[in-house]
């Protein structure tokens, strides 16, 4: 198999090495996807792989979908989709690929990511969607990586930070929804998936390494979070849910989102649950994101 590493550049130049020198220890062809971003690729990476170039930011799932697109022209069997904070471990593509040839019905496999900040705790192992006010649940999120997280089985979906995607399997199911911009597209894909009859697989022996959740990163990061977690989450409901489903969601996030506010506002914080209410808001209206106030642009 042909595996070609899809790297979505936007910023943060010295990650982008970094998940490039990773990528270069286990022997993976990269391509880096300079998305429209305001600390472009320079040339010096040229030696370390292709660059597709945006002139604006097109999301994470746009920018994947530019990747994908040439991998494909490349001859890629399989595409690597890897966020430039991600590191691969050295065995994690030879154990993706085992997956892949044993059953020609596997669509995609995921990692067991471990936190790059302590590698004893996984950043995340899977996913299943359940429709409450995060619309989705975290199995293994910070918690110590062992037995529970180490065999291989069918799930949900997988971690969108590091996904060893079947070109055949892109074909069928179609490219990234870039409605979703960024945050649940690789839910909205492996849903799409399963629901056609493919595999989707989590196998802790092929592991990366990811930067922490939650509290960390820069306040603009965690702003764009927040907007787009909600926000897609509506999208995700009306495009997948039931109408029992799509209550339920409603339901938890009018339960929730007033109880969250009130607990942010004496810490200051109350900015970041108005950002999720404008998510809601914009999704059930059909507003497009707002790319300039959320810096994007």
């Amino acid at each position: 198999m042909r595996v070609i590493a899809v790297v979505v550049h936007w910023r943060d130049v010295a990650e982008t090495r970094g998940c490039l020198e990773a990528l270069a220890a286990a022997g993976v062809e990269a391509l880096i996807v300079d998305n429209g971003s305001p600390e472009p690729i320079g040339p010096g990476f040229a030696a370390a792989a292709l660059t597709v170039r945006s002139t604006l930011n097109v999301g994470y799932a746009g920018g994947a979908n530019l990747g994908i697109r040439a991998a494909r022209e490349r001859g890629a069997d399989v595409v690597l989709l890897l966020n430039n904070d991600a590191r691969v471990h050295p065995e994690a593509n030879a154990a993706a690929c085992e997956v892949l040839a044993a059953d020609g019905r596997v669509a995609v496999v995921g990692a067991k990511v471990l936190t790059r900040e302590d590698p004893s705790r996984l950043w995340l192992a899977w996913g299943d969607v359940n429709y409450r006010q995060s619309l989705v649940a975290l199995h293994g999120a910070g918690r110590q990586a062992g037995p529970p997280f180490d065999r291989d089985r069918d799930v949900a979906w997988v971690a969108g930070c590091a996904m060893w995607l079947r070109v055949r399997a892109l074909d069928a199911v179609g490219l990234f929804d870039e409605r979703f911009f960024a945050y649940h597209e690789e839910v909205d894909w492996c849903v799409r998936a399963w629901r056609g009859g493919w595999r989707v697989v989590y196998c802790p022996r092929v592991v990366v390494t990811h930067t922490g959740r939650g509290s960390h990163g820069t306040t603009e990061s965690i702003r764009v979070r927040k907007y787009f977690a909600a926000r897609n989450a509506i999208l995700f409901a009306r495009k997948h849910g039931s109408r029992w489903e799509r209550a339920k969601l409603a339901a938890f996030l009018a339960a929730s989102l007033p109880l969250e506010l009130l607990r942010h506002l004496p810490v200051g914080r109350a900015g970041e649950v108005l950002l999720k209410v404008r998510g809601v808001r914009d999704a059930l209206a059909g507003r497009r994101p707002p790319l300039e106030a959320l810096g994007l642009r």
